[in-house]
Order: C-alpha cells, then structure tokens, then sequence
C-alpha cells in the first residue's frame, strides 16, 4: 500500500449560459399561471414547484406590472409585448432577468429582442421567439415532474433539511453531465436528458428544494464568464448551493466514478466570493455567513492539528470501508497544517513506514490510498481508496 499525490489537478469551470447585465441574446425563462384541469394543447399545464420567487417580491406596483406583462405575454406565447411607459428600459432588463431565473418551467422562449416603436403606445415593443410548440412544451413539462417526484421519493418526513439538500445534491451531481445541448440552459434538460450547464443544474436544484418545501433563491455571477448557482435558507441561515461546481473534472472521475464534491454545499459568501463574484444587478442577495451546516465540520471532515488530521483519515477510511465509497474530502485549518500533512503522510520514519500505511494496517485495508490537491487554494485534501 502507498499513497501518490496528484498535484496541479485543475478545478474544471463549467461553461454557463447565464447573463447577469442586458445582452440582446439573452434567453428570458418565464412561466404561466398553474392550470390543473386538463385543457388539451390551448393552454400550458404547469407542474407545482415551478416558481422560486425572491427579487420580485420587493417590487414596487409599475415593476410587478412588468412582471406580470412578460409572464402573461410568453405563457400565452405570444410574439409581441409593448414595455410599459412607467418602466425605463434599464429596469425592463432587470424584470427580465428576475423573470428568467424566478420562473423554472419555461424552457420554450428561444429568445426575446427590441422590436419596433408603436406609436400608438408611444413604447418600443419586445417580440419573442419560441423554441417549442404548445403540445410539445406539455409533453416535456410532465416528463420533468416525473422525474421530479422520483428524485423527492429519496426523501421521507423523518429526514432534516440538511439530509434533503445532500441528496438533492449528490443526485444531481451524480446523475447530471456537464455539456452544452439544446436544452442544458433549463430544467429539462437537468431531470430528463441528464445534461446541463449551471443555468440546468440550478433550475433543477431548485425545483426539488420547492417540492420538499426547503426555502430558496437563485443568483448570478461571474468569474471570466457568467455563472449561476442556489442559495437555501435552512433553520433561518441562507446558505450557497452551487452544483454544477461540485461535480468532479473528468480525471477525478475516471478513478472514482461516483465521486461527489461538497466544497460549495450549504458554503458561506466567503467561501462563494472566493472564485466567483456575487452579482447585484437584481438586487441585494441574502447574507450567507453562518457554518452551522458547514460540511465538513458535521461530516466530521476538518482538522486544526495534525493529529487531528490522522484521526479524520482513520474515520473516514473505516467508513468508506463500511459504506463501500471509494472517497473522502478533508478541511484543514490552516495553509501550514496543510502543507505539512502533505509531506508527513507520506514521510518514512526509521522502521520505513508513513503515517498513511500505519493507518492503513491498523484498520486492515490493503488497498491504495491516494490524495489530490484538488482544492488547495481552499485548504481540501481529496483521498480516494483503491
């Protein structure tokens, strides 16, 4: 037995469809009004969950009434919508982008663009595209809240908000490919063709969060390119959420396949501002500063000292044993207890053995233990057992 080191393995980004200014490509996700009867193909049938609401629940009467103009306006897919005179176009942009990432459920809106002046109206209107007809737009709703159900099946009454979110999570990390298809920027593209950028993955997380009745948001960012992720408030804390940043690069996976990642579950702005900025250009986001849910510490994953460090390597081995994983993530305390476990664990004292291969034979494993600096700039050491 003997442990390697991966270094230098690079956190891949993943490629995300979400805008947080006003770009005239901008693809708007609106919804329509909940319809339980069965109306054939005139109008939509939308699943419950669909709608996570947060910005637009400060609005003022003229920015509601835009709102409720666009939402009306794509629901009925309708090509054309004057913007209203109380609302400047600065702010139509933001209704918009409040609009896309508060209504999950509308994949179909292929794009929406400034279109000519109505003179009747004295206002510029919008006119819309639609990628799906009404029929074909029914048919795929239903698909994803089957797949929904299934997924909320993972979890019963007696579970904690705590053990929803992980399991909503790892699924979603688990199940979902990164990839950049037709529909990898909605909620469909998430639960049914298992396919998805950040936009898909935070759709789809919050869609499960609303049929467990888990409190939530979505937020925009950016590091070099766009990006968008959850928020969830659990035991009145808001936490961030960003699963499409927790599923592993392809090297990782090529050695544990089922490997799942926690550095950004139920994480802290500091932690979040860290690698991407939180934008505000829909408003002010909720703070996330707590660490009473924080990962590592519940999971019993973080060590200050280092011989805190073997004794988290020893549990989390017998319990990967136990449970049949082949992996396990540690927090260390500090960027010298980091570096020195580095080098201690694989450091050969006089009898020629290292502190990895006296935990090794204490709990009588025979296989290979090997780590990654995966998440060094974060202080995470990744093991996998082979």
């Amino acid at each position: 037995m003997q442990i390697k080191k991966a270094v230098g393995v690079l956190l891949a980004v993943i490629m995300c469809s979400c805008t947080t200014e006003p770009s005239p490509d901008l693809t708007v996700i609106t919804r329509a009004d909940t319809v339980t009867e069965d109306v054939g193909d005139s109008e939509l049938r939308m699943p419950e969950g669909m709608v996570t609401k947060y910005f637009s629940l400060g609005f003022d009467k003229r920015m509601q009434d835009a709102y409720d103009g666009v939402t009306d306006t794509v629901s009925h897919m309708e090509k054309t919508s004057v913007i209203p005179l109380t609302v400047s176009t600065e702010d139509y942009y933001k209704v918009l982008n409040i609009v896309r990432c508060e209504q999950l459920g509308f994949f179909f809106l292929e794009d929406r663009t400034i279109g000519e002046y109505n003179t009747s109206a004295q206002s510029f209107e919008m006119d819309f595209t639609y990628r799906y007809s009404m029929t074909e737009v029914n048919a795929m709703l239903s698909r994803v809240e089957e797949e929904g159900k299934k997924i909320l099946e993972l979890t019963d009454a007696s579970m904690t908000d705590y053990d929803k979110l992980k399991i909503f999570h790892d699924y979603l990390v688990r199940n979902v490919e990164s990839g950049d298809d037709e529909n990898s920027d909605s909620i469909y593209g998430a639960l049914v063709e298992k396919h998805a950028l950040c936009e898909g993955y935070a759709k789809a997380f919050s869609y499960l969060c609303n049929l467990a009745g888990i409190e939530n948001m979505i937020v925009t960012g950016f590091t070099d390119i766009d990006h968008m992720w959850n928020m969830v408030k659990v035991d009145g804390n808001w936490y961030h959420v960003d699963v499409g940043w927790d599923r592993p690069a392809e090297a990782l996976l090529e050695k544990c396949p089922d490997m799942v990642l926690y550095q950004y579950f139920l994480a802290t702005d500091e932690v979040r501002s860290r690698h991407c900025q939180i934008s505000k250009s829909m408003g002010e986001p909720p703070s996330a500063d707590s660490t009473d849910l924080n990962y590592f510490l519940r999971e019993g994953c973080y060590a200050d000292t280092y011989k805190g460090v073997l004794s988290v390597i020893e549990n989390k081995c017998r319990s990967c044993i136990d449970s049949g994983s082949d992996h396990f993530m540690i927090k260390l305390d500090s960027e010298e207890l980091y570096d020195a476990t580095l080098i201690n664990l694989t450091f050969t004292d006089d009898d020629g053995t290292t502190d990895i291969q006296r935990i090794a034979d204490s709990i009588g494993f025979r296989g290979e233990i090997s780590c990654t600096d995966y998440y060094k700039d974060d202080l995470i050491i990744i093991f996998m057992l082979e």
